[in-house]
């Protein structure tokens, strides 16, 4: 029976994937599709990760649907289910979607094809075929302008490649961060990543790279991407989060004491590792114990299972406090009681740029880059707002702790403040809608030559798995 099963997916999937990737014989057994603009304002298809999810790769996609709308788009965003775990914050997060905006629940997809004789993608290539067909079926009155795609996850991109070339529309992509170059297991790398980035790649009319180092790679690896279609657009931090009335402006007993405290906010997962941190902690500690009672470390937010054995199996346990996820405000208010706020820079995040990053500088509290070097610890240097802490050294860390305690931020607050003004996340979805307007106004001028080119796309052979 599993293999009757198995073969029924796979068939099923099959005929998906061909509707899918050749529009026209989906057009033939379809009803009509709807003229353009039977609303006012330019419509945006969007395929990202959205409330009530929370993770950290919500907040990008969300400024896009919140300023967009700002913008006079209008906004039909799709996305699967959120876990039950995730409803409490991701309330929160819903809060923040204005009226203009539709956000779409894509049924999960129960086909579990061949994985011999069937593409397989980052979050899974029967994901990406369900999300194109809800979304084709939802629009097909009211057709979009453009088509925008944010990842990880990454079939997001292929869904995205799907309803554009279905309604012959342009299609941006957004790389938060990367997909078969990415160095963690947050993304998974099959077979087949490959090959469809590439497809990807080349179809795209823009796309969006989160940080400089991200763009530079991708157009030395993959020459199906145009530099001119290639732009850089940071994360960014929202002023809303931080307006905060004083009286909620701390939940936390502070020490009289004076305590240095410590605060990462933000995962601990395979890509945030804090095992040579700690191993550091304890070498300090070990060394120096007048450290003991003047050191208090917090790790606030989801943490994996090895990182919570870590952190149990810690000899100081009196120096850390472990904290599950918060809500955006509650977590803010963590960064703005800590007197330093820690990013952990493994090895492979040298082209990163963590968001977390944008809020601590927000904070305006020191900054402590643990690990390599990098984006992160360049920017913090650029600006004087923290310091680089070398892995692997109890007194390196203590020379660290001991200048981040004497950093005066005050002498370089005009520096900060200019860049946090240009990181804005009101500020970046203009530039983001800025670009996509310019991809519609260059689209629409080559018109038929456009229309010539995805005809032939439609035409092209079956995909190899």
């Amino acid at each position: 029976m599993t293999l009757f099963r198995t073969l029924v997916d796979t068939a099923l999937s099959g005929v998906s994937l061909l509707r899918l990737e050749h529009p026209s014989l989906r057009r033939l057994t379809s009803r009509r599709t709807g003229e353009r603009h039977l609303r006012d304002g330019r419509h945006l298809a969007l395929f990202a990760p959205l409330p009530p999810h929370t993770g950290a790769g919500v907040h990008r996609p969300l400024s896009f649907i919140q300023y967009g709308a700002k913008h006079g788009w209008r906004i039909d965003a799709f996305a699967g289910p959120a876990p039950d775990k995730e409803s409490q914050h991701g309330e929160q997060l819903l809060a923040r979607v204005p009226a203009a905006a539709t956000l779409h629940v894509v049924p999960p997809d129960s086909r579990v094809p061949s994985h011999r004789y069937f593409p397989r993608v980052d979050g899974g290539f029967t994901l990406a075929l369900a999300h194109a067909d809800y979304a084709i079926d939802a629009l097909r009155q009211d057709p979009p302008d453009v088509v925008l795609a944010s990842g990880p996850p990454f079939f997001t991109f292929v869904a995205a490649r799907f309803v554009a070339r279905h309604f012959r529309v342009p299609f941006v992509l957004d790389y938060r961060d990367e997909w078969t170059e990415c160095p963690f297991d947050f993304v998974t790398k099959n077979s087949a990543d490959l090959k469809w980035e590439r497809r990807c790649l080349a179809e795209t009319d823009a796309v969006l790279f989160a940080t400089e180092s991200f763009l530079k790679h991708q157009l030395e690896l993959f020459p199906e991407l145009d530099e001119r279609r290639a732009h850089v657009l940071p994360n960014g931090w929202d002023p809303d989060d931080f307006a905060i009335e004083p009286e909620e402006r701390s939940s936390i007993p502070v020490d009289k004491e004076a305590a240095l405290r410590i605060a990462h906010v933000g995962s601990l997962a395979g890509h945030t590792p804090p095992f040579e941190f700690l191993e550091s902690v304890r070498q300090l500690l070990a060394s120096n114990p007048e450290w003991i009672p003047r050191l208090r470390i917090s790790f606030v937010g989801r943490r994996s299972l090895s990182a919570n054995a870590a952190l149990r199996a810690f000899p100081y346990p009196d120096v850390l406090e472990t904290v599950d996820q918060l809500g955006k405000r509650e977590a803010i208010r963590r960064m703005r009681d800590a007197d330093v706020l820690l990013v952990l820079s493994a090895p492979g995040l040298e082209r990163y740029l963590p968001s977390k990053l944008f809020e601590y500088l927000a904070s305006r509290r020191p900054v402590l880059i643990y690990g390599s070097a990098g984006e992160s610890s360049a920017l913090i240097e650029t600006l004087e707002a923290g310091t680089l802490c070398p892995p692997g050294s109890g007194e390196a860390l203590g020379a660290a702790l001991a200048r981040l305690s004497a950093l005066d931020l005050s002498s370089h607050e005009n520096a900060v403040t200019a860049w946090l003004q240009e990181h804005r996340r009101d500020v970046l979805s203009a530039r983001a809608f800025s670009t996509i307007d310019s991809v519609i106004s260059r689209t629409s001028l080559e018109g038929a030559s456009l229309g010539g080119v995805r005809d032939a796309r439609s035409r092209l052979a079956w995909p190899e798995a």
